[in-house]
């Protein structure tokens, strides 16, 4: 038992510092990139239209304001039907399997990954001097808001049976319970903040998306400032878990290894 503590204490504490140098790196980002509103991106982009032409244009920038639909239209999101100008759904698999051999083995619940949708369409991000065109990539909007989170049960036929005869927990080992339906949504005229890259195609058209350097790509409904407060609040909350763990572990593998000395 202390020997399968200290191995729990040693892994938390080692996720947990890998959450804090996380946080510590999107602060970094955060306070180290300028913030552009939309007419000064303009400007600077037009200066280095005219020193090297169209395609070369890369700048690491800031941009905050609210959230609208691309001039292509809204989206709307797969689950809720929201009109929308991004959004992600998440399907979850929960079932029940059968651990050990035999009627007498027990039942664990588990969960398995369905899809975990992203939308890619591009939107824009508009301040009191314009506006400019986001595209999201594989990026997640943190703290848009959840507008769905329904579990739907398992319905018979739901499942193609693996075999002739379909028995749950029998020929299968297991046994499904339902989906966990979620989804998050950034509506039109929600506020919306962006660190990134903004960059020039060869037809000159200016995008903020994924920084080319592997820099942190953050985008959120909150505020910078906001969000600087919650990765402060990230830092303090794993680096305790983080001391806890890689202290406690190693002792109650101590008390492991002396126990069965």
């Amino acid at each position: 038992m202390l020997a399968f503590l200290g191995l729990f204490l040693l892994g938390l504490g080692a996720l947990s510092v890998f959450q804090v140098l996380r946080a510590r790196k999107r602060i970094h980002a955060m306070v180290t990139t300028e913030t552009m509103a939309s007419h000064e991106l303009r400007e600077l982009h037009q200066v280095a239209l005219g020193a090297v032409g169209a395609g070369a244009f890369r700048q690491r920038i800031e941009a905050a304001g609210t959230a609208r639909p691309h001039p292509s239209g809204p989206l709307t999101s797969q689950l809720g039907r929201t009109e929308c100008v991004w959004f992600r759904t998440r399907i979850t698999r929960k079932y029940e399997t059968r651990t050990g051999s035999g009627n007498g083995g027990n039942l664990a619940r588990k969960s398995q990954m369905v899809s975990d949708f992203l939308s890619a369409s591009p939107f824009l991000v508009e301040d009191g001097s314009g506006a400019t065109v986001v595209v999201p990539e594989k990026g997640i909007v943190d703290h848009a808001p959840k507008t769905v989170d329904h579990f739907e049960p398992y319905r018979p036929g739901d499942n193609k049976p693996l075999g002739f005869l379909d028995i749950p927990g029998v020929t299968r080992h297991e046994r499904t319970l339902g989906h966990q339906q979620e989804e998050w949504v950034l509506r039109a005229g929600a506020q919306f903040y962006v660190r990134g890259e903004a960059r020039d195609d060869e037809r000159g058209e200016l995008t903020i998306g994924a920084p080319s350097d592997g820099s942190p790509f953050l985008m959120t409904g909150l505020s910078e400032q906001d969000l600087i407060a919650v990765e402060r609040n990230k830092t303090k909350i794993f680096g305790v878990m983080a001391w806890g763990g890689l202290v406690l572990g190693p002792l109650a593998l101590g008390g492991h290894w002396l126990l069965q000395g």
